[in-house]
């Protein structure tokens, strides 16, 4: 019942104030068999800091789950002083009740059952800061500091031999990175790119004087390319995205494949492994002059490296492989001024599952 009442409200909410472009308020929605389905409510601002600059955007939402967990994001994207600088803010808060399934059926040690289902609950704050500035057209360089509390509980026999077996652990740190961006977007494209190139290139250390248990740092390489195809408003879209982390990443900051972005159809955090290797495509087609968009998208990953890390008996090698996940984007442009789209994703993986998505902006 709850589920509907925000459904009406936010839709509600929405097409009442379609007249508008700056406060936009829509429902989203996440399903996927393993990390089960969710509903909740976003809001978004789009707004100017200055008449000169691109528009910039807050976000703030708000998400349950019928497996008794929920997450807020808090989220603002600055330009401002002529796009000279670039601010990324991010708060998020996430309780996790996560119950799944693992097939042990390959493993030689008879004592161990064919399937197990561990259960636990992991508890995440985080923050991030980021700052850039523009030394030359287009060109930027800065750097961001970030500071995660992860805290984890067993709730199940299972869970606790899962945990053990891949080095699982609560942990809290910090850090701080360098940034290298090359961004071509002009300041109509910030939000829906058409003809464009962004790159980033990012180095993060994580120190034990930022709480720490070992000194670890990652590598990530976050490569988008747009090019017009077909109409106006068509786009062809790809992206290459890269991450590597040293040997003694411990599992809760491996890189990560999931969720709604980087090869969308897995739950985040179910494969980890050192080093994340993915690339994704979409077709990007609005239907005539109307406000609708249709996204056929395809995505891969492969990981590597299991994980070294520091836990006794961390192993993550039966992660290595490759991924990948297809499916169908349908769009609604919320804003044709700031190109706002709200999309729902349905996404086929390669794990023989079908998952859903309802959120905003573009995928990349």
């Amino acid at each position: 019942m709850i589920y509907k009442i925000v459904i009406f409200l936010s839709f509600f909410i929405t097409f009442l104030d379609a007249s508008k472009d700056i406060y936009k308020v829509v429902p989203i929605v996440s399903s996927n068999p393993t990390a089960g389905t969710g509903a909740g409510i976003l809001g978004t601002y789009m707004y100017h800091f200055d008449k000169s600059s691109s528009p910039s955007q807050a976000i703030a939402s708000l998400q349950y789950t019928n497996t008794d967990s929920y997450n807020i994001f808090l989220v603002n994207k600055l330009f401002f002083n002529q796009d000279k600088w670039q601010s990324n803010t991010l708060y998020a808060h996430i309780f996790n009740n996560s119950e799944f399934s693992v097939d042990l059926s390959d493993n030689p040690i008879s004592i161990i059952p064919d399937v197990i289902n561990p259960n636990f609950e992991v508890t995440i704050d985080a923050i991030l800061e980021q700052l850039l500035y523009m030394f030359r057209d287009d060109i930027y360089f800065g750097g961001q500091v970030f500071y995660l509390d992860q805290r984890i509980d067993a709730r199940n026999e299972e869970g606790e031999f899962f945990m053990r077996s891949n080095g699982i652990e609560s942990l809290k740190r910090g850090g701080y990175g360098l940034t290298f961006s090359y961004d071509t977007r002009t300041k109509d494209e910030k939000f829906y790119p058409r003809d464009s190139y962004w790159i980033n290139l990012s180095f993060n250390n994580f120190p034990k004087f930022m709480g720490s248990n070992t000194e670890f740092y990652n590598f990530m390489l976050n490569a988008r390319k747009y090019i017009p195809f077909g109409k106006k408003d068509d786009v062809l879209a790809l992206q290459f995205y890269g991450q590597y982390s040293s040997e003694d990443t411990p599992d809760g900051a491996l890189p990560a494949m999931g969720a709604k972005n980087i090869i969308r159809g897995f739950p985040i955090g179910k494969y980890k492994a050192r080093f994340l290797n993915s690339a994704q495509v979409e077709y990007r087609w609005r239907l005539k002059d109307t406000s609708f968009r249709f996204v056929p998208f395809f995505g891969y990953a492969n990981l590597s490296g299991g994980s070294k890390g520091t836990g006794e008996n961390q192993n993550r090698d039966s992660n290595n492989g490759d991924y990948y996940s297809q499916g169908l984007g349908f769009h609604y442009i919320l804003s044709k001024d700031y190109q706002l789209d709200y999309r729902l994703d349905v996404v086929y993986s390669s794990d023989d599952e079908v998952s859903v998505y309802a959120t905003i902006n573009q995928a990349f």
